[in-house]
Formats: structure tokens, sequence, C-alpha cells
């Protein structure tokens, strides 16, 4: 056969369906009442049920967990330019104004914006105080494990990370596993360590999966 034929074509084909791709996209989006996928909704409400479950038997505060939860990304939505880094700070300030409309007595709103400040970095040196603001973190991140994590970063992962494929999915999902070790190292809760230990666990076998489906016969020295 002709060298680099198969190279190419695949520029032929990837070029020739290019356009019909983002139409297709731009169409589907265009056509619903709703976001094709609203990430930040969907992470928000995982964040919310999974911090009330690691609560459960703990001293924390369910009031101060479930308000800390519905708006520690409060910010990220509404305004632009707030880094990853600094997202705590602008939501925790929002969810002043938030909860200060809602009513919310003043002390409880230093509690839930003194936790939400706190959330923030995917690792953590110390163990957080109060144990709202460790239950929240852990929350957060443990979202990032598991079949709920690689789900949510390749629907997401449409829009930020467009022109994507899965060989390229499946090189960030296994470049990612040091880091989900440590973060799944920071978890100090018991409810939360024995849900990080078996999302970590589904995240290892998933990206496993996903690489010999992508590279048959590698298992066997083929590939």
């Amino acid at each position: 056969m002709k060298d680099n034929i198969e190279k190419n074509l695949e520029k032929v084909v990837e070029i020739t369906t290019r356009k019909a791709a983002k139409e297709e996209w731009k169409i589907a989006s265009e056509k619903q009442r709703v976001p094709l996928y609203n990430y930040r909704f969907d992470h928000i409400k995982e964040v919310v049920n999974l911090a009330k479950y690691i609560a459960i038997g703990t001293e924390a505060n369910m009031d101060v967990i479930i308000l800390a939860a519905w708006l520690h990304d409060v910010a990220k939505p509404g305004i632009g330019g707030i880094s990853a880094e600094h997202h705590g700070i602008a939501s925790a300030e929002i969810a002043e104004e938030i909860l200060l409309e809602e009513g919310i007595d003043l002390e409880m709103i230093a509690q839930v914006s003194d936790v939400i400040r706190k959330h923030v970095g995917l690792t953590i040196k110390e163990t957080l105080e109060p144990i709202e603001a460790q239950i929240l973190w852990e929350a957060d991140k443990i979202l990032k494990l598991g079949i709920v994590g690689v789900l949510q970063y390749v629907l997401n992962g449409v829009r930020i990370f467009p022109g994507q494929d899965l060989e390229e999915i499946g090189v960030k999902l296994r470049e990612f596993l040091p880091l989900a070790q440590d973060l799944a190292n920071c978890v100090v809760t018991e409810r939360g360590r024995e849900i990080a230990t078996q999302r970590l666990e589904r995240l290892q076998i998933l990206s496993q999966m996903l690489d010999s489906e992508l590279n048959p016969g590698a298992e066997k020295g083929e590939g």
C-alpha cells in the first residue's frame, strides 16, 4: 500500500466531517430550551447529596453543610475570569449576600462563608477545620473520581476541550490517576474514605478498560 495513505485519508475524513459535526452540535443546542448539558448544576447537586451523606454520624452542622454545598461554586457561572484558586472567596462573598436576603442569621452566614472559602484546591496538606469545611472539600473532590467523574469530564469536555477524541480522553484519564490517588489520600472522614477508595478503584479500572479498547491487542503485546 502507498506510503502515508492512512495518514492522508485520516486528514481528509477529519476535514470533511468537521463542518458537519459543528453544525450538528449547533442545531442540537438551538433546538433545546435547556442546555445540552448543565455541568455546573449537575456538579453542585451531586456535591450537596454527597456532602449530606458524608456528614451523617459526624458532629457537623447539617444546615451549614447544605447551605455551603449549594452555594460553594455560585461565583463560577456568573463572574467571568474567576480563577480556580480564587473562586472560593468570590463564592463566599456572593453566598453571604444571598443568605442575608434569605433571612439567615449572621452567625450561620459567617460559618457558611468560612466553609466555602476553604473548599478550593485539589489536595490539602492537613485536615480542614471546622469539620464542615473538610466535608465540603471531600464531597467536591470525590466527585472527580469514579464513573460520575469520568462522565462529567467527558460531557463537560465537549465544551472546554472542543475536538478532543477518545484517545486524548484516555491519555488525560491515565495522566490524572496519580493526582487522583493524592486526592483520595486527603480524605479523612469515615464515609468519605470509603467512597473515595471505591471510586478511585473504579477510575483505575475504567482507565485500563478504555486503554484496552482503544488499543486492541496491547495487552497481548500486539499493539
